[in-house]
């Protein structure tokens, strides 16, 4: 008897506890916190857009408005450790339904929601370069351009501003590098290699150290000093150099009636630099770049074994290397002096590059620089590059600059006894030893030279880098 009451004691809580749970689970009563049932007929979505393009292209073309507005994280989206940043795609409630692309990040210490675009899967003809809320984004569009607006905001512009207001700063920078490659400054444009230079200087010391300027007009001879003044010796004197173009070009002088950078002080002339790093430290740059990885550990690695300068590695494209990537060659355009040059690469540098990823600017196209970070552009973060090398060579080295390698490289060809105008056919450097007619006739040879040269140094530089065991010492009985 007692036992048949507490049977029916249990089955009196179970029963209305099962149907509770059943109306709660089909949406008949809501439970505290659930504002909207979820029913059969609206299963829950996956939290996040998928990585691959074909699912993610799936997910979207099945979505479903609902009553509130939505935003889901893309899971195919990974911007830069430096650089944080997410993209989302945005679906509005119903009845408009509408979807968008919008990226979340952080400007000046604050979180900031930029729309890059309207979603659709076809996306635009061309890969667009700012966000727009007329224009329509695919999937790899919107990834594409999420990077380059938080690498905008990382570099402390702002990527909704307008590049149309023609008495903004950024509108005139644009214009000046745009000009620089196609009309240039003197009635033909400068070498593609000085344009790309122009627009890191632009991008990297310039903005960041002018975000206050909205008015081109208002730009004076302090506010040129007190940029220079925040910048390194080098970084002060190329900055300066950009300005002087800059403000003497009669588009801008229009613009501002005077030339600012007359009443600035110029920087003072560098003072020539002798540096050249030992074997030790060659072995600690070597080691540290190997730490360092891609991309600016090979780009370091293949500046010392060939002694080429800087952005002609940096900028260095798959279509300048040979089928089997042992040489480089050069087109004038590309070059300081404007003359073509050819590269011949050692098995060691081949290796290097062999062993380089290949970075995708879309899901069926690949980047034509060797050196990237994004795919669109080549590799530009120097300063940041050597911050992080630094960080890696022990002990540490004192006062030794990039171009350092390049001056190593020809003072170790010099020790292996290669002639003079061999090594200075390898730097592609014109000096007085060969001049004139002779100069004009040796551009185009010494290939064979150059390759046996590079290939000495390179054998000589393995020695130097590689460790090797000490020859054990036997006790004599």
């Amino acid at each position: 008897m007692i036992i048949a009451a507490k049977l029916l004691l249990i089955q009196s809580f179970i029963v209305p506890l099962s149907i509770g749970l059943c109306m709660i689970r089909y949406g008949t009563i809501r439970p505290a916190g659930i504002t909207r049932p979820v029913t059969p007929d609206k299963p829950m979505l996956p939290k996040k857009l998928p990585k691959q393009y074909k699912r993610a292209a799936t997910f979207i073309k099945n979505l479903k408005a609902t009553d509130a507005r939505q935003e889901i994280p893309d899971d195919g989206f990974s911007s830069e450790p430096s650089l944080p940043g997410s993209l989302y795609l945005v679906v509005q409630p119903r009845p408009s339904g509408s979807m968008s692309w919008a990226v979340r990040t952080k400007m000046d210490g604050k979180a900031v929601k930029i729309t890059l675009g309207r979603y659709d899967e076809e996306g635009s003809s061309q890969q667009p370069d700012r966000p727009s809320t007329k224009q329509v984004l695919s999937i790899t569009q919107a990834r594409e351009l999420a990077k380059r607006s938080i690498a905008d905001v990382g570099r402390g512009h702002d990527p909704r501003q307008s590049k149309t207001d023609k008495l903004s700063l950024n509108y005139w920078l644009g214009e000046f590098v745009k000009t620089a490659r196609s009309t240039g400054f003197k009635g033909r444009p400068v070498k593609a290699s000085t344009a790309d230079e122009y627009e890191r200087i632009i991008e990297t010391d310039i903005k960041p150290n002018w975000k206050h300027v909205t008015d081109i007009r208002e730009i004076d001879e302090r506010d040129i000093e007190k940029l220079l003044g925040k910048l390194s010796p080098g970084a002060r004197r190329n900055a300066f150099a950009v300005l002087s173009t800059f403000f003497r070009w009669k588009s801008v002088l229009r613009v501002i009636n005077r030339n600012v950078i007359e009443r600035a002080d110029a920087p003072p002339k560098p003072q020539s630099r002798q540096r050249v790093l030992s074997h030790d430290e060659i072995k600690a740059v070597w080691n540290a770049a190997t730490s360092c990885g891609y991309p600016f550990g090979p780009i370091v690695k293949l500046l010392l074994l060939t002694g080429q300068r800087r952005d002609e590695i940096a900028n260095l494209k798959w279509s300048e290397l040979s089928e089997e990537l042992d040489t480089i060659t050069f087109e004038g355009s590309r070059t300081k002096n404007g003359h073509a040059h050819i590269v011949p690469l050692p098995k060691l540098a081949t290796g290097i590059i062999k062993a380089l990823p290949r970075i995708a600017t879309s899901i069926d196209q690949m980047s034509e620089y060797v050196f990237t970070t994004f795919g669109t552009k080549p590799f530009s973060g120097f300063s940041n590059g050597k911050i992080a090398l630094d960080k890696y060579i022990e002990p540490a080295l004192p006062n030794w600059h990039l171009h350092d390698l390049r001056r190593s490289c020809a003072t170790e060809l010099a020790k292996l006894g290669i002639k003079q105008e061999v090594t200075e056919a390898i730097l592609n450097h014109k000096s007085g030893k060969v001049s004139g007619v002779a100069a004009i006739y040796n551009r185009h040879e010494y290939h064979d030279e150059k390759h046996e040269a590079l290939k000495v140094w390179a054998d000589r530089l393995q020695t130097i880098v590689i460790d090797r065991p000490r020859p054990k010492l036997v006790a004599s009985s």
